[in-house]
Formats: structure tokens, C-alpha cells, sequence
């Protein structure tokens, strides 16, 4: 019984930790069948610290980051934030993957 409740305990609060982070998650920009300069042009426009964007076509999924000087820079999209990305669009039934900067 004790082990039982202990499980429970756990799996409550890495559920809720899991969708506190989620909730928090940057803008999402569709930009399909476009080039690098067009992906980087749509994060500038997005005026946030963090965007995400999203390549339907070509199944790509890219995650800039704006430096102190307001330029946005391609940086690592990490495994959960590409789950959460195809979680998100799963409805599309399209598997994106991450670009390496």
C-alpha cells in the first residue's frame, strides 16, 4: 500500500510539473516551404525572447533565440520542446524534426 501511494505521489507531481513547464512555452510561427532567411525574418517578427518555427513542408521545426542586441540566433531545440512541438500539431499528423544550427 505504501509503495502504491508513493507512485501516485511521484507521477501527481511530475504530471504537474511537466504541464507547468509546457504552458509556458514560447511563441509557435508556421513559416512553410521557407528559406533560412525567411524562418530568421519571421522569429524577428515575432518580438519575443524565444520563438519557435515551424516548417510543415519540409517537416522542420527551428527555435531562435533574440540576443540583448534585438538579433535572433538559431539555437538547439531540446528533445522535450520538439515532443512538445509535435504533440502540439499532432493533428497535422506530421513528425517534425529539429534543424542543427
Amino acid at each position: 500500500m505504501r509503495k502504491t501511494t508513493t507512485r501516485v505521489a511521484l507521477l501527481s507531481a511530475g504530471l504537474l510539473l511537466s504541464t507547468t513547464s509546457l504552458a509556458a512555452m514560447s511563441p509557435i510561427t508556421e513559416c512553410n516551404d521557407c528559406s533560412n532567411q525567411a524562418a530568421l525574418s519571421a522569429a524577428t517578427a515575432e518580438k519575443s525572447d524565444s520563438v519557435y518555427v515551424v516548417d510543415f513542408v519540409n517537416r522542420t521545426a527551428q527555435k531562435f533565440v533574440t540576443d540583448g542586441k534585438g538579433s535572433a540566433l538559431l539555437t538547439k531545440l531540446s528533445v522535450g520542446e520538439l515532443n512538445h512541438l509535435n504533440q502540439e500539431f499532432n493533428h497535422r499528423k506530421v513528425y517534425l524534426r529539429a534543424v542543427k544550427p
